[in-house]
């Protein structure tokens, strides 16, 4: 992700609420996740849902949020404590079987199908994107973790760990676009599932996360004196 540009529009919405002094922009994120059911082909995000976990952030009705970078990922969650323990911008596979570098993992690569799928975007009954391809979400490090044989030949792991950094596997959104806590934002994730099963390693749950990385604007759907700064985007209510 471009920092250049994220500072760009960051100081864009800061002189855009020059006027109104209760109002600032912060640095924030929506994150939803559903969970992965084999042979659904469609996992729709409702940015305004209510959720019970801690981790999982959505838009509140008075708010105004505006999304820099988005990823769709798959994730792992422990049945144990609930935790959110591995998250891929990819597809990682370990069948019990082959050698693999992951220790949790899925067990087949029936996934990948979200990878030739597409993502729409809508606004109360209006399609603002129709048809993103979600193979752009796909981010595979250059560096992985590797397995070595051990005195009987035999794969064992080598215990390191991916490269990992947030701002490098999420896509920049072009144009920068405004959500408002007053409209009715949906996010459908599409992709042909029909006939395949999604089972992970033991003791875990996959999900597929949502994740906008923007600015949030507290209280930016209220009129002051009759104005809003962000105008249409939030309208009359």
């Amino acid at each position: 992700m471009n920092k250049l540009i994220v500072k760009e529009r960051f100081d864009k919405v800061f002189n855009l609420l020059a006027g109104y002094p209760n109002l600032h922009p912060e640095e924030s994120k929506i994150r939803i996740e559903l969970p992965l059911q084999n042979g659904q082909s469609q996992y729709l995000f409702n940015i305004k849902k209510e959720v019970s976990r801690m981790s999982e952030i959505t838009l509140d009705r008075n708010d105004i949020f505006i999304p820099n970078s988005w990823t769709v990922m798959p994730v792992l969650r422990s049945n144990t404590n609930d935790q959110i323990e591995y998250l891929y911008p990819f597809v990682p596979v370990n069948n019990g079987t082959d050698p693999s570098i992951f220790q949790v993992a899925f067990e087949n690569d029936n996934l990948e199908a979200l990878y030739s799928g597409y993502l729409q975007w809508l606004v109360d009954n209006n399609v603002m994107l129709s048809a993103y391809p979600m193979e752009k979400f796909k981010k595979i490090p250059q560096t992985q973790g590797a397995f070595v044989l051990d005195s009987s030949n035999q794969a064992v792991q080598q215990g390191e760990q991916l490269e990992w950094n947030i701002d490098q596997v999420t896509e920049l959104i072009i144009p920068r676009m405004t959500i408002a806590g007053t409209r009715d934002h949906k996010i459908a994730v599409n992709f042909n599932a029909a006939g395949l099963t999604f089972p992970c390693t033991s003791g875990y749950t996959p999900y597929l996360m949502l994740l906008l990385d923007g600015f949030l604007v507290k209280g930016g759907c209220e009129y002051i004196k009759g104005q809003n700064p962000f105008g249409d985007v939030v309208g009359q209510w």
